[in-house]
């Protein structure tokens, strides 16, 4: 098994997790029920948010109006609107809204 069959991404939100692993190169995130992780919130897009896979990274690409908040590992709090983000380590994702209980998405590499 090589390193990228190994490192996997996953997104806990509520009760639901979604796992970027070896098996899947991409991921959606937005309000439509037919994205990878549905989140409901108001100020989510239909299509907010795409994590990839680049090599042996993630990525966060946002394609919303109202951005992504992420906080990292280092509790930076960075926002990302129409650009992209690397996910390291753990920490949480805000889509179009500051970072709140009930509005965090918690990631962890694995």
């Amino acid at each position: 098994m090589d390193a990228q069959e190994r490192s996997q991404l996953v997104l806990d939100w509520r009760d639901r997790r979604v796992v970027l692993n070896g098996d899947r190169q991409s991921l959606s995130v937005g309000s439509l029920p037919d994205a990878n992780l549905t989140v409901s919130r108001r100020f989510t897009s239909r299509h907010h948010a795409r994590i990839e896979r680049r090599n042996q990274s993630c990525v966060l690409v946002d394609h919303s109006c109202n951005g992504t908040f992420v906080q990292t590992e280092d509790e930076r709090v960075l926002f990302v609107r129409r650009g992209e983000i690397r996910l390291w380590g753990e920490g949480w994702i805000s889509l179009g809204e500051p970072l709140s209980e009930e509005s965090a998405i918690r990631f962890r590499n694995g």
